[in-house]
């Protein structure tokens, strides 16, 4: 197979560049994982054993696609090892992390899980109970004890920065940071952070260092730009030695701050690895030029990136629009007009799509939408392995696995009639938290033994002896009667269980089931709704990867982009490259909308148009139009020149 005919020569000297480290910077739509699919390919054949080759990316789908892409040209493709760093970093724990005091048989948390743990953290301590009502709750103070982690700051300063009416708490919240870390070495837990904390830690040791990352001579590293301090330097341990190491991302689609991404990552990386060769990927075979004009713009005068012009590998195309209106209901009324007037012109509702900076938004058009019988769907909201059904559902799996696990048997046991948070605590010390054998034989004796619990554990126990699917299956023949009291919409939510048990057949082992669980859920499956034609409404954030031939942009007002949140310079830049990200997502057409009514009560009465779109030489890119009937266009205008308003001194309306 000639390789090099299917690239183009910034892709091939991509993948031609196997020997030192190699930055490669990869503009939206411009064929990034066709370069990591012919690298795989190239190295094999020049004879490197699959072995040796190690591919970490943010999604197992990623991965599992790159690689059988290039399994499919070669199948040893398929033995060369590739996931997340998540699973990738459990692995590397469960295999060596005796070095550092951890057991093998640690059980990973999810989100929601790891956000109880710290609630009851709080409760052991005190914190946060009836007269001290000023206290964050347990979803904030995880996220705060995780920016803190993820980049190997202080508490303090996560306050400071993010969240500075909490600085009162600092040392409590640091108490509450240590007290977790005690909870969870006590019941067998790892949280997401604890996954990449360790690993870097466990890395630093030469020993260990020379034992892990001797086995892979190359490394790849996918979507660079959206890593943490904890995975740059999983990233540069593992090519200390050989510096075999290719990272590919794009400077100006970082816009993961908020989970802790670090866009220095990809910044800094020549100078981490001197030598390092920097290859840009600017041809696009997504866009039409003049969508790509629009995003080239956007970008040009941000200070710290590295510069490169997207070309479009496709001609035609029209300017992006950007639309003004009186308010949110014409807004709303027009978008259901073009989606229609685009349907029957062929082009199908799952080839539009309406992003957004932030949810509520889209509200009004929600309701419009609904009123018009299109068909939608949402993304950016509760995630599938959230919902309370199957959290329930797994809780029972996690308990047959991990008898130790308080945090699944408190879900488990507050199931039964008149069992409250209280009483479940009581039987779980009382009851499972101490001796061996089957839980039923652990009930034999126990006072306040119901005949549902005794259902319960039965359950358990089955299910503790049976592959995961069985398994699975058996605990929802038992949570059946708890599912139809519970939800009223339970049909429903028993089809999503379905699916679960569908996937657990898969698995070997139910540790291993619950790990991919914890690591990567699955989004929300509803049978037969894959193939229907709906349109896609989703945050900008949820949209990233993802291109529609039609994209509507809601909110271009300051305030809302950028985020009125967003206050220092850097937050500011990656607001900016959060619109950078939106106007690429579109193939053939975009349209920008704005409205001056403004949106909250209580503020002032109009919106101020986005400061990233008032500049002359953006204004340029755009054909603006007024559907309003009021002028809207002018008056904004006029409006700016009358208060001699720079870009500097816009504010949030």
């Amino acid at each position: 197979m000639n390789i090099r005919e299917k690239l183009n020569a910034d892709q091939w000297a991509a993948v031609e560049t196997t020997e030192g480290p190699v930055l490669v910077i990869a503009g939206a739509g411009s064929g990034k994982t066709r370069v990591i699919e012919y690298r795989v390919l190239h190295l094999i054949e020049k004879g490197v054993n699959p072995d040796e080759i190690l591919l970490l990316t943010f999604t197992k789908k990623a991965a599992r696609e790159m690689l059988e892409r290039a399994a499919s040209h070669d199948g040893r493709a398929a033995y060369v090892q590739g996931g997340t760093f998540h699973s990738f970093a459990y692995g590397i724990l469960r295999r060596h992390g005796k070095r550092i005091g951890l057991s093998s048989q640690a059980t990973v948390l999810d989100e929601g899980d790891a956000q109880e743990a710290i609630g009851r953290s709080l409760t052991r301590l005190g914190f946060g109970g009836k007269g001290d009502d000023h206290f964050p709750k347990k979803a904030t103070v995880a996220r705060i004890l995780s920016a803190a982690r993820n980049r190997a700051t202080s508490v303090a300063d996560v306050l400071e920065e993010e969240y500075p009416h909490f600085s009162q708490y600092a040392g409590k919240l640091q108490a509450v940071g240590e007290e977790y870390a005690r909870y969870k070495k006590e019941f067998g837990y790892l949280d997401y952070d604890d996954l990449l904390v360790m690993t870097a830690e466990l890395l630093r040791d030469e020993e260990a260092r020379a034992l892990i990352a001797g086995k892979y001579r190359y490394i790849m590293v996918d979507e660079y730009q959206d890593t943490n301090p904890a995975q740059g330097e999983i990233t540069e341990l593992l090519g200390r030695a050989h510096r075999n190491v290719m990272v590919v991302g794009d400077d100006a689609q970082s816009i993961y701050r908020f989970r802790g991404a670090s866009h220095e990552n990809i910044m800094r990386f020549p100078e981490k690895f001197s030598g390092c060769r920097v290859v840009k990927l600017e041809e696009n075979y997504r866009s039409v030029q003049p969508i790509l004009d629009l995003g080239n713009a956007i970008l040009a005068d941000m200070p710290k990136k590295f510069a490169k012009i997207l070309r479009a590998t496709r001609g035609g195309g029209t300017k992006p629009r950007l639309i003004y209106f009186e308010n949110a209901e014409t807004e709303a009324h027009h978008i259901v007009g073009e989606v229609l007037a685009r349907k029957q012109s062929g082009v199908g509702l799952k080839e539009q799509a309406v992003l957004f900076r932030s949810s509520y938004i889209s509200i009004p058009l929600q309701a419009a939408l609904a009123r018009a019988g299109i068909p939608f769907r949402v993304y950016g909201g509760l995630k599938f392995y959230e919902m309370a059904h199957v959290k329930d559902v797994l809780a029972f799996l996690r308990v047959a696995v991990n008898p130790k696990d308080e945090i699944s048997w408190h879900r488990v046991l507050t199931l039964l009639p008149g069992v409250g948070e209280r009483t479940a605590a009581g039987i779980y010390a009382a009851v499972f938290q101490k001796g061996e054998g089957t839980f039923r034989e652990k009930l034999q004796g126990a006072d306040k033994v119901s005949g549902d619990m005794v259902h319960l554990v039965s359950i358990l126990d089955e299910a503790a002896e049976d592959a995961p699917g069985k398994s699975f299956r058996l605990i929802i023949k038992g949570y059946l009667p708890y599912l139809r009291e519970k939800f009223d919409d339970w049909p429903m939510r028993l089809a999503d269980l379905e699916v679960l048990a569908d996937i657990a057949e898969e698995y070997k082992s139910a540790r291993e089931l619950l790990t991919d669980l914890a690591l990567e859920a699955p989004e929300r499956t509803e049978r037969g709704s894959e193939n229907q034609d709906a349109l896609t409404l989703s945050t900008i954030h949820s949209a990233k990867g993802l291109e529609w031939r039609t994209v509507f942009l809601l909110g271009l007002e300051d305030g809302v982009m950028p985020s009125k949140m967003a206050r220092k310079d850097e937050e500011v830049e990656e607001e900016e490259r959060l619109l950078y990200v939106a106007v690429t997502r579109a193939k053939d057409e975009l349209s920008l909308l704005f409205h001056l009514e403004g949106r909250e009560s209580g503020a002032l009465p109009f919106n101020r148009l986005s400061r990233f779109l008032t500049p002359p030489e953006i204004g340029a890119f755009l054909n603006q139009q007024d559907l309003s009937g009021l002028g809207l266009a002018e008056r904004i205008r006029k409006e700016n020149e009358e208060d001699g308003l720079q870009t500097e001194d816009f504010v949030d309306y």
